[in-house]
């Protein structure tokens, strides 16, 4: 009899990609398919569509791409990682600028732009017809050191958190995971992508969140 499989879509930005691993090492979504195969004792098939320094309007191109829709359409999980990148340029161009106003505008964007990405991938699974879960992680703050970047880094999360349904979507807290630890879980060579370890507290953090029951049945 043939072995049950899920597929895996792993959408988005240098997180996805696993910036910071050391070579060769798995970045988050890696080590989640493991994990997973293990918990289930199913295949996990996994495709990523994601890019080292893209900001959430790109995220949200990729997904706007007709061609990756009937993908989206027949997932069984899918983890969405943007917004790290809008908060940097952000803080970059406050830390230059001194100007609230540009970076007040830039989380309205990321904001929005995050809505939109949402917003198509709940309409391509209303009616997809497998049984499925989203996760959003939300932003941890790689930038302590920035006394507003942890404000901004909050409500961003704050308005991510109306996205959970409890059910088919839910956010993964990796700020709280994040929060304080920073110097143990954050790269040494940037000091802005998780290292090993912070990876792997993403893929447990991913993990916490649980499984359809479907995911246990035989499919």
């Amino acid at each position: 009899m043939r072995r049950a499989y899920l597929t895996y879509l792993a959408l988005g930005d240098s997180l996805t990609v696993g910036v910071g691993a050391s070579f060769l090492a798995p970045g988050f979504v890696g080590r989640y398919k493991q994990i997973t195969e293990e918990k289930l004792d199913k295949h996990v098939f996994t495709t990523i569509y994601a890019k080292s320094g893209i900001e959430t309007g790109e995220v949200l191109k990729i997904v706007q791409n007709k061609w990756l829709h009937e993908k989206i359409r027949g997932a069984n999980i899918i983890t969405i990682s943007a917004g790290g990148n809008d908060l940097i340029e952000a803080s970059e161009e406050f830390i230059e600028t001194g100007e609230v106003a540009e970076i007040t505008e830039s989380v309205k964007g990321c904001v929005q732009n995050l809505s939109e990405i949402m917003s198509i991938i709940q309409q391509l699974k209303k009616d997809c017809g497998v049984p499925y879960r989203v996760y959003l992680l939300n932003l941890y703050n790689p930038l302590p050191q920035i006394p507003l970047a942890d404000k901004w880094v909050q409500i961003i999360n704050q308005k991510l958190n109306r996205f959970d349904n409890g059910s088919t979507i839910q956010i993964v807290n990796i700020y709280s995971t994040f929060d304080g630890r920073q110097s143990e879980l954050l790269s040494r060579r940037d000091g802005i992508h998780p290292n090993n370890a912070g990876y792997q507290e993403i893929a447990e953090a991913i993990i916490q969140r649980g499984y359809p029951k479907e995911f246990y049945e035989t499919m």
